[in-house]
């Protein structure tokens, strides 16, 4: 891994301009059954990307027959898009109850996730976790498999990230900094954290996960440099990159 500078461990690809940098590993995420397929020519077209596939809460809360759809999209995922040899997670996957206002959108979410999970579980790779105001939520439902997961971006409560790290979770940190993240980045092992930069949501671009980097160093009293290659190294690890 010594050819890449830093990881950004979660980033939309097929949502970014300009021109992507040889010397950073990225993990490129799909959200949809469109945005997969993207991803995962980007992936094939660059040697320093890898692709996570998966269906967002987001997404499949438009879908009142996601039991039939998500049929679908996971044989895409389990196929064509496993066949590759760039897939390294399921994901971006869980719950968003920011977003999903009715009990409705609330199951519609929820039968995805579990969908995923069990391919994830059949499939052996771990899982990319999107949860927004519903981040204990993914944490009881996760509890229920045997699956290693990434809480990206995550923007819960101190308790929960410990909670999610002791179980088979690590903890994604963005270039945004607030009060409860400096707290969970500082009591948690740097083993335990990645940087990402949600480019284009957060960061416009891969390199913000710099900015993310910068703020673990400040925060745990680090050097930049002993964070950026932690930070990849729990990245390769993360997604059992060669």
């Amino acid at each position: 891994m010594n050819e890449y500078s830093f990881a950004d461990a979660h980033c939309h690809l097929d949502s970014c301009s300009g021109v992507l940098l040889p010397h950073v590993l990225m993990i490129t995420s799909g959200t949809s059954h469109e945005t997969n397929l993207k991803n995962l020519h980007i992936s094939q077209q660059n040697d320093n990307v890898y692709l996570c596939a998966g269906i967002s809460p987001q997404e499949a809360m438009k879908h009142k027959q996601i039991k039939i759809v998500i049929q679908e999209w996971e044989e895409t995922i389990s196929t064509q898009i496993k066949d590759s040899g760039r897939l390294v997670a399921i994901g971006e996957i869980g719950l968003d109850y920011h977003w999903a206002k009715t009990d409705e959108e609330r199951y519609l979410q929820q039968e995805c996730f579990i969908s995923q999970l069990q391919l994830a579980e059949r499939l052996a790779l771990p899982v990319v976790i999107h949860s927004r105001d519903a981040e204990e939520q993914c944490l009881d439902i996760l509890k229920n498999f045997n699956l290693n997961y990434m809480m990206h971006c995550f923007s819960g409560k101190s308790e929960t990230a410990a909670a999610a790290v002791a179980h088979k979770g690590i903890i994604s940190i963005p270039p945004m900094r607030n009060s409860e993240r400096k707290k969970f980045i500082a009591s948690l092992p740097l083993e335990k954290l990645v940087a990402e930069s949600d480019a284009p949501g957060i960061g416009k671009t891969p390199e913000a996960t710099l900015e993310s980097i910068k703020m673990i160093a400040e925060i745990k009293a680090l050097p930049e440099e002993q964070v950026r290659k932690q930070t990849l190294l729990n990245t390769v690890s993360f997604f059992g990159i060669k």
